[in-house]
C-alpha cells in the first residue's frame, strides 16, 4: 500500500510519492507539479478546483475562495453558490483533488497520507486539518510540522552533526524552525513563528498601495465592489511574482473605474524599492522569530552550519538580503523552496509504510502546554496563574504529569482550563477547552491530590487526563477548540459522500485542467444596433481568440453587459458603447507593444 506526501498549502499544494527510494512531486493531467490552492463553482454550478478556479477569481470572487488555510480551526463560514462552508470542508475539496491527481498518476488507489502543517499551527488548527483529510477520504498517518518536512529533504547529509535553520515563508504563514541533522536523524530543536504573515500580506500592501496611486491619478477611490477589487489584488499578486526578477515591473489594469463617461485605467511602473519598502517592516519580524528560535535552542547564530528556505515568499530578494545581513551567511541554493515540503511529507510517509528511505524524524511541540492554577503568595491565594505542565519545544510524542491540590476546604468541584502560549497569566494564552473534576470527598484544603497528565502525539492532538488519588476517579478532554469536534462515523459517512458528489459531477479533466467559456453571443435581433456597434461587437468576437483568458473574462462581462442594455433599449447602451471602444483600443495598444 503506497501513501502519499500532501503540503496543504495556503496559496499552492502538491502531492508527492516514494518509490524505489525516491521521492517525487506528482504532475496533474497538464503537467504542472503544483496545484492553487483555490475553490470555486462556475456559472453553472460546476466545481472548478486549482487553476481553473484561480483563472475565475478576479471575475468571479463571490464564487471562488483562496487563502482558506488562513481560517483553518475556526468557524469561518464561506459562502460559495447556494452553500456555507467551513475552512475545513474547502480544505477537504483541495486534498480530494490532490488524492485524485496522485491516482490518476500512480494508476492505483491512494488511501493514505502524510500532512504538513505549519510548526506554530494550534491543536484546533491540526485537528481540522486532519478532519479535512479524513473528509476527501484519506487515512492521516500523520501531521507534521511544514519546516520539519523540508528539512527531511535536505540531501547534504554527514555523520557529523549540523545545525540548519529553516526558514519557512509561505503565502499566509511563516515558520522558523532549528534543527539538528546526523546521518539520518532529523531532530528539532526549536520553533517559533506567525500563523498570519506571509505572501498575502505583501499582496495586500501592494493592493493598497496601487489603490492610492490610482486614487492620485484620477482623484478617485478603486470602486470598492468585490469583482474590482479581486482584479487590483491579482495585479498586485503578479506584480510581486515579477518584481522578485526585476527591478522595476509595469501594472496595467484597465476599466478600474469611471469619472463621467470616460474610463479610467491603471498604468504605472513600480520600482522594487517601493515594494520592499512597504513589507519590510513584516520582513522584521520574522528575523525577531529567528532569534527566538535561536534561544529557544541556546545556539548563537555563528552555530549555524546551513540555513534552507522553504516557501515562494522567500524568492522576493529582501527575504534574502535581510537574512544573510542578519544571520552573517547566506542561504543554501539548490532546495526547491515550493517542492520540498511535499517532498519531506513523502519521505515521512513512506517510512511509515515501510519503504525503504533514509529518514528519522524527531519533531517538537511548538507551544508551552498547562492549565490555569492557584499560587500561594504573601498576601494570599493568587488564582489564574499558568501553570506549565509541558513546556515549549518538548520532543513528540511527549506525555507529562503534574499534580495539584485543592485550596478551599470541603472542595468538591476542580474546574481544569486548559491553555497554551508563554504568558505567566493563563487567560492571556490560547484556550484550548475545558471540564470539570466532581463529587471531590469533602476535605481540607490541600487534602485532595489530582493528577493532571497531558499526552501529545505525532498528529499534534492533545489529550489530557485527569485523576484524583484518593478515589481514582478519572476525567478526559481531547483538546478541539473553535467547535472542529471529531466526526461521527455517520457525519463522516455523509460528509464523504456529499464531497464524492461534488466530484462526480465532473470529470477528472474539468477538475484539472478545464478552462473557462470565454465564449459569448450577442442578441442582435432584439432591438436595432448601429452599423458602428454592429462593427465592434465583431472585433470584440475575434479578439476573444487573442487575448488571454482573464482579458477574455472583462471583455465577457462587458458584451454581456451590452447584450442586457441592447434587449432592455437602455440608455446606457451609448456609454456601453464608448466602453467598448476604449477596450478594443487599449487592447490593441497592448498588442503593438
Amino acid at each position: 500500500m503506497k501513501a502519499i506526501g500532501i503540503d496543504l498549502g495556503t496559496t499552492n499544494s502538491e502531492v508527492a510519492i516514494v518509490e524505489n527510494g525516491q521521492v517525487r512531486v506528482l504532475p496533474g493531467e497538464d503537467g504542472d507539479l503544483i496545484l492553487p490552492s483555490v475553490v470555486g463553482f462556475s456559472d453553472t454550478g460546476k466545481l472548478l478546483v486549482g487553476r481553473p478556479a484561480l483563472r475565475q477569481y478576479a471575475a468571479a470572487p463571490e464564487r471562488t475562495v483562496k487563502s482558506i488555510k488562513r481560517w483553518m480551526g475556526t468557524e469561518h463560514k464561506t459562502t460559495l453558490g447556494d452553500k456555507e462552508y467551513l475552512p475545513h470542508e474547502v480544505s477537504a475539496i483541495i486534498l480530494r483533488a490532490l488524492k485524485q491527481r496522485a491516482e490518476n498518476a500512480l494508476g492505483e488507489t491512494i488511501t493514505q497520507a502524510v500532512i504538513t502543517v505549519p510548526a506554530y499551527f494550534t491543536d484546533a488548527q491540526r485537528q481540522a486539518t486532519k478532519t479535512a483529510g479524513e473528509i476527501a477520504g484519506l487515512e492521516v498517518l500523520q501531521i507534521i510540522n511544514e519546516p520539519t518536512a523540508a528539512a527531511l529533504t535536505y540531501d547534504l547529509r554527514s555523520f557529523e552533526t549540523e545545525r540548519v535553520l529553516v526558514y519557512d515563508l509561505g503565502g499566509g504563514t511563516f515558520d522558523v524552525s532549528v534543527v539538528e541533522i546526523t546521518g539520518e536523524v532529523t531532530e528539532v530543536l526549536a520553533s517559533h513563528g506567525n500563523n498570519r504573515l506571509g505572501g498575502d500580506d505583501f499582496d495586500r500592501l501592494l493592493q493598497l498601495h496601487l489603490a492610492d496611486i490610482f486614487r492620485k491619478q484620477h482623484n478617485v477611490d478603486v470602486p470598492d465592489d468585490a469583482a474590482t477589487q479581486a482584479r487590483i489584488l491579482g495585479a498586485a499578486e503578479q506584480l510581486k511574482i515579477d518584481l522578485s526578477s526585476h527591478a522595476f515591473a509595469t501594472v496595467r489594469e484597465a476599466f478600474l473605474g469611471t469619472k463621467g463617461k470616460t474610463a479610467l485605467h491603471l498604468e504605472r511602473e513600480i520600482a522594487r524599492a517601493d515594494f520592499e519598502k512597504l513589507i519590510r517592516p513584516l520582513l522584521q519580524e520574522t528575523l525577531e522569530a529567528i532569534d527566538r528560535a535561536l534561544t529557544d535552542a541556546s545556539l548563537e547564530s555563528e552555530e549555524i552550519d546551513r540555513i534552507i528556505l522553504v516557501g515562494g515568499s522567500t524568492r522576493i530578494p529582501l527575504v534574502q538580503q535581510m537574512i544573510e545581513e542578519h544571520l552573517g551567511q547566506a542561504p543554501t541554493d539548490g532546495i526547491q523552496p515550493d517542492l520540498c515540503v511535499a517532498l519531506g511529507a513523502a519521505l515521512q510517509a513512506g517510512v511509515l509504510v515501510g519503504e525503504s528511505v533514509d529518514a528519522i524524524l524527531v519533531d517538537v511541540i511548538p507551544h508551552s502546554l498547562g492549565i490555569a492554577a492557584a499560587v500561594a503568595t504573601p498576601i494570599g491565594i493568587m488564582p489564574g496563574y499558568f501553570s506549565v505542565i509541558i513546556p515549549r519545544n518538548s520532543v513528540v510524542p511527549v506525555s507529562r504529569s503534574h499534580v495539584y491540590s485543592t485550596v478551599m476546604d470541603q472542595q468538591q468541584i476542580v474546574e481544569i482550563e486548559v491553555f497554551q502560549g508563554e504568558n505567566a497569566i493563563a487567560e492571556e494564552n490560547v484556550p484550548l477547552g475545558s471540564y470539570k473534576v466532581e463529587n471531590l470527598p469533602p476535605k481540607p484544603a490541600g487534602g485532595i491530590q489530582i493528577e493532571v497528565n497531558f499526552d501529545f502525539d505525532l498528529n499534534g492532538i492533545l489529550t489530557v487526563t485527569t485523576t484524583e488519588k484518593g478515589k481514582g476517579q478519572q476525567g478526559t478532554l481531547v483538546v478541539n477548540n473553535a467547535g472542529i469536534q471529531k466526526l461521527s462515523s455517520h457525519q463522516l459517512t455523509r460528509a464523504k459522500a456529499d464531497l464524492e458528489a461534488l466530484f462526480d459531477f465532473e470529470s477528472d479533466e474539468t477538475i484539472e485542467t478545464s478552462t473557462i467559456d470565454i465564449s459569448t453571443t450577442i442578441a442582435t435581433d432584439v432591438v436595432e444596433i448601429t452599423p458602428e456597434l454592429a462593427a465592434l461587437l465583431d472585433s470584440a468576437q475575434k479578439l476573444l481568440e487573442t487575448i488571454d483568458e482573464e482579458q477574455a473574462l472583462e471583455l465577457q462581462d462587458l458584451l454581456e453587459q451590452i447584450e442586457d442594455a441592447s434587449a432592455n433599449n437602455s440608455a446606457e447602451l451609448p456609454d456601453l458603447q464608448e466602453e467598448l471602444e476604449d477596450f478594443l483600443y487599449y487592447a490593441s495598444t497592448n498588442e503593438l507593444e
